[in-house]
């Protein structure tokens, strides 16, 4: 198995139920990639400030594919951006919003994630849990950028319906539910997958020479960028589908076991 990039989802992946991760059996990882001159990416629905902030120290030399795979950044630069037009972007969030009023929208753009400010305390949690630098606002009216992406949670559980009743913007834009709480709308063409492959040919990797990790729906684009596609235990069914192995799940550290059992360190 010759592995030359390590791709990693986050939530439900490489963190715990806690949100947090083994930083001990991280670094040892890292320091064994780094010998072996395997490159290590995050690609997450979830700021890239706010990876940032979680992993700490440990992100250094790492690429951060983050705000569902519309930036990339290394080392505190961003190298890549992927932007949906402001009065697209606002349709599509007047249209989410003229489904249902109790979903918690986020407009996500290079100043941050505006959210409005009536939402309840729990949801304020959730968003602050993916979401590092966060505005709250009246109207989406307010922002004047251009989107990098847009993101919904339902607390109840009703995204993939959601994504369903917008699926008339599909010619414009790319929509997936990746869980039954959480839909993630980016430019059209930009998911997981095609944002790996741009750091595939920035570092001269093949996919046949990629390994990918992932639990949910969004991962399924993700497992086209790699020959080596690895479902958490705890992933969706439809994903273990397109898996060739399943690791243990993310609460047993099942990314960091399962490289070193792979790559053959101790």
């Amino acid at each position: 198995m010759n592995i030359k990039l390590i791709v990693a989802d986050m939530d439900g992946t490489f963190l715990n139920s806690d949100s947090q991760f083994n930083s001990e059996s991280f670094q040892l990882l890292k320091e064994n990639c780094e010998e072996h001159q395997i490159r290590f990416v995050f690609c997450t629905g979830k700021q890239c400030e706010r990876v940032e902030s979680i992993i700490g120290e440990l992100s250094k030399d790492t690429f951060i594919v983050g705000d569902s795979a519309t930036r990339i950044k290394y080392n505190g630069e961003f190298i890549y951006n992927a932007k949906i037009e402001n009065t697209k972007g606002k349709e599509i969030i007047q249209t989410i919003q003229d489904i249902d009023q109790t979903q918690t929208i986020l407009g996500c753009t290079e100043k941050g994630a505006y959210v409005l400010n009536h939402i309840p305390e729990i949801e304020k949690k959730i968003v602050h849990g993916s979401f590092q630098n966060v505005t709250y606002i009246n109207d989406f009216a307010e922002v004047e950028d251009d989107f990098l992406k847009i993101s919904a949670h339902d607390a109840m559980g009703n995204c993939k319906t959601t994504a369903n009743q917008i699926k008339h913007y599909e010619s414009e834009v790319y929509i997936i539910a990746s869980d039954d709480e959480w839909i993630d709308i980016a430019d059209l063409g930009v998911n997981k997958g095609t944002t790996i492959r741009r750091i595939q040919r920035l570092l001269q990797i093949s996919p046949t020479d990629t390994i990918a990790f992932g639990d949910g729906l969004n991962d399924i684009d993700l497992f086209k960028a790699a020959k080596y596609k690895v479902a958490m235990d705890n992933a969706y069914p439809e994903l273990k589908k397109e898996a060739n192995l399943i690791a243990k799940n993310n609460d047993e550290d099942g990314v960091v076991q399962t490289l070193n059992l792979l790559l053959g360190f101790k």
